[in-house]
């Protein structure tokens, strides 16, 4: 019988990523633990609609404990800390990116993994820090998990400063495919993801905005065949003012056409963190661009800083046309280094996972059978 998997992820997001990263768990798991029948539970209000309840507690809780063989946390921005509100003169109160509390993470009796979260930020800001309940709810369901794994060294630092120890492994949608990364068709199309339009709400982010077009609409005038892929569907809007004349631009809510997309590329420029990720899910060569701590993230735990940009520095763009060049130009070393970075961490996730799996099986052997 396929195992009954209780997923808590970002349903109902419009931003695309999130369900890359649910796919890719997904696919993890049955290669690792056997065939799985999975239940989609909304983690958090990403879901609109009004005819399920959210988050890991009350009648979600009640149906997990009494449905499913394993429960998986996990996917995109999970564990970024929401702003905090006032608590009185001087203290904070705060959330995160799952509906839960404390008692409802103690009644949960089914064994329970923590996979591909991470934490981050938007244009221009620091990453927050965490304030309670989160504190308490984020430790205690660590230690409740019987295994758990993050996908960035900076989500592993943020855990620690709160008591809580993790590794990296990368983010799922890195290893969607085990191909190592190599030379790409030159004949194909440069993929250049839209820079997220919540920048244009920051200091610096128009301005920002505008150097990022004026990259595309170089490349345009020289004879590079480029498309502007959407990765949300508030990007629309956004897009057709901001995005050269005459150059395409690709948007889908589908995952089989976005992942279509992407295979039928020469490589990805990453202003999103999740079309770089893609990308090298797919083995393309990618150039990755620290936007948020999101970006710089990946940028620092795959060690690409000099293969990439980074907001807010002098000279980025001119930079980023000279990575551009050698990613177009099917540079030796770019594509060394890529390749050895999804390597390692690929090693790190499957040797993760086949450990998790072992650690599962012997928790189900020593449950007690129902009668």
């Amino acid at each position: 019988m396929p195992l009954t998997v209780h997923h808590y992820f970002p349903l109902g997001s419009e931003n695309v990523g999130d369900h890359l990263v649910a796919r890719a768990l997904r696919a993890a798991i049955v290669k690792h633990f056997g065939s799985a029948a999975f239940t989609d539970m909304p983690a958090n209000d990403r879901y609109k609609g009004n005819d399920r309840p959210l988050g890991l507690c009350g009648e979600n809780l009640e149906r997990t404990n009494a449905e499913a063989d394993l429960v998986v946390v996990g996917g995109s921005n999970m564990l970024e800390a929401r702003k905090p509100r006032r608590k009185g003169l001087f203290g904070k109160t705060g959330g995160w990116g799952v509906f839960t509390d404390v008692a409802s993470i103690r009644k949960l009796r089914v064994p329970l993994l923590l996979a591909g979260m991470g934490t981050g930020s938007s244009f221009g800001k620091r990453i927050r820090h965490y304030h309670p309940p989160a504190i308490d709810e984020i430790r205690l369901l660590h230690e409740k998990a019987f295994a758990s794994a993050v996908r960035d060294v900076t989500t592993v630092r943020e855990l620690s400063d709160i008591g809580v120890s993790t590794q990296c492994t990368g983010c799922p949608v890195t290893f969607l495919t085990d191909r190592p990364v190599t030379a790409a068709d030159p004949k194909l199309p440069l993929l250049v993801s839209f820079p997220p339009p919540r920048i244009l709400e920051r200091i610096g982010g128009r301005a920002y905005m505008a150097a990022a077009m004026r990259y595309i609409h170089t490349l345009r005038d020289r004879g590079v065949p480029l498309i502007v892929t959407l990765h949300d569907l508030i990007d629309v809007e956004p897009a057709k003012q901001w995005v050269p004349a005459g150059v395409e631009i690709f948007c889908t809510a589908d995952l089989d056409e976005l992942i279509a997309r992407f295979e039928n590329s020469r490589g990805v420029i990453g202003f999103r963190l999740h079309a770089a990720l893609l990308g090298l899910g797919l083995g393309k060569p990618v150039i990755p661009i620290g936007v948020d701590w999101r970006g710089l993230a990946f940028i620092e735990t795959f060690e690409l800083q000099n293969l990439s940009t980074r907001a807010h520095r002098l000279g980025q763009f001119r930079k980023l046309l000279r990575l551009t060049d050698r990613l177009l130009d099917n540079d030796a070393e770019l594509i060394s280094r890529l390749a050895q970075g999804k390597e390692k961490y690929l090693d790190s996730y499957n040797r993760f996972l086949s450990d998790t799996s072992k650690k599962f099986q012997t928790l189900r052997k020593s449950q007690p059978i129902s009668t």
